[in-house]
C-alpha cells in the first residue's frame, strides 16, 4: 500500500482538529509503531497523540478480492501515563453524510481518488475524537476586536 495513502488519512485527522480546535496539531513524516506513540505521549506533559493505522478490510477483501476496502484505524492516547482515551475505525466508503457522496465504482483503484477518500475517513476520525474528548469547534472570532488590537 503505498505511503500517501497513510499520509491522506493522518493529514486528514490533523487538518480536522486543528480546524475544529484551533489547536496546532504535529504529524509525524513516516509512520510510528504503537510502542513508539506510547512513548511520546508518556514524554509529553499535555500533548495528546493520535496513531492513525490503514489497514485492509479482510472481510470485504474476502469476499471481493480485486476490490480491496482500506479501512483507517485510530488510538488516541493520554499525555503522561499513555492510557488509551479512545479508539476506532473509520471507513473509505460512500456511505457517509455530506454535501456530496459519490459512490465507488467496483474496481476503482486510481491512487489519488483513494487518497480523497482516506483523508474523509481521517477527518470522521477526529470527528470522533473530538466528540469523545468533549471538544468542540472554537468560539467566533470577533473580527473588529481583531483588527483593532493588531
Amino acid at each position: 500500500m503505498p505511503f500517501t495513502f497513510w499520509e491522506a488519512a493522518a493529514n486528514g485527522c490533523a487538518d480536522q482538529l486543528e480546524k475544529r480546535t484551533g489547536l496546532v496539531v504535529d504529524v509525524s513524516r513516516q509512520e510510528i509503531t504503537r510502542s513508539e506513540a506510547i512513548n511520546r505521549a508518556k514524554a509529553g506533559k499535555t500533548t495528546y497523540v493520535v496513531l492513525i493505522s490503514v489497514i485492509e478490510d479482510r472481510m470485504a477483501a474476502s469476499s471481493s478480492p480485486n476490490n480491496v476496502e482500506l479501512e483507517v484505524d485510530y488510538v488516541v492516547f493520554a499525555p503522561q501515563t499513555a492510557k488509551v482515551v479512545t479508539s476506532g475505525r473509520t471507513y473509505e466508503n460512500s456511505a457517509r453524510k455530506g454535501p456530496i457522496s459519490v459512490g465507488r465504482t467496483p474496481g476503482s483503484t486510481l491512487p489519488s481518488y483513494r487518497e480523497g477518500l482516506l483523508r474523509r475517513a481521517g477527518e470522521d476520525a477526529a470527528d470522533r475524537i473530538l466528540k469523545t474528548l468533549h471538544l468542540s469547534d472554537p468560539p467566533p472570532v470577533n473580527r473588529k476586536a481583531t483588527l483593532q488590537t493588531a
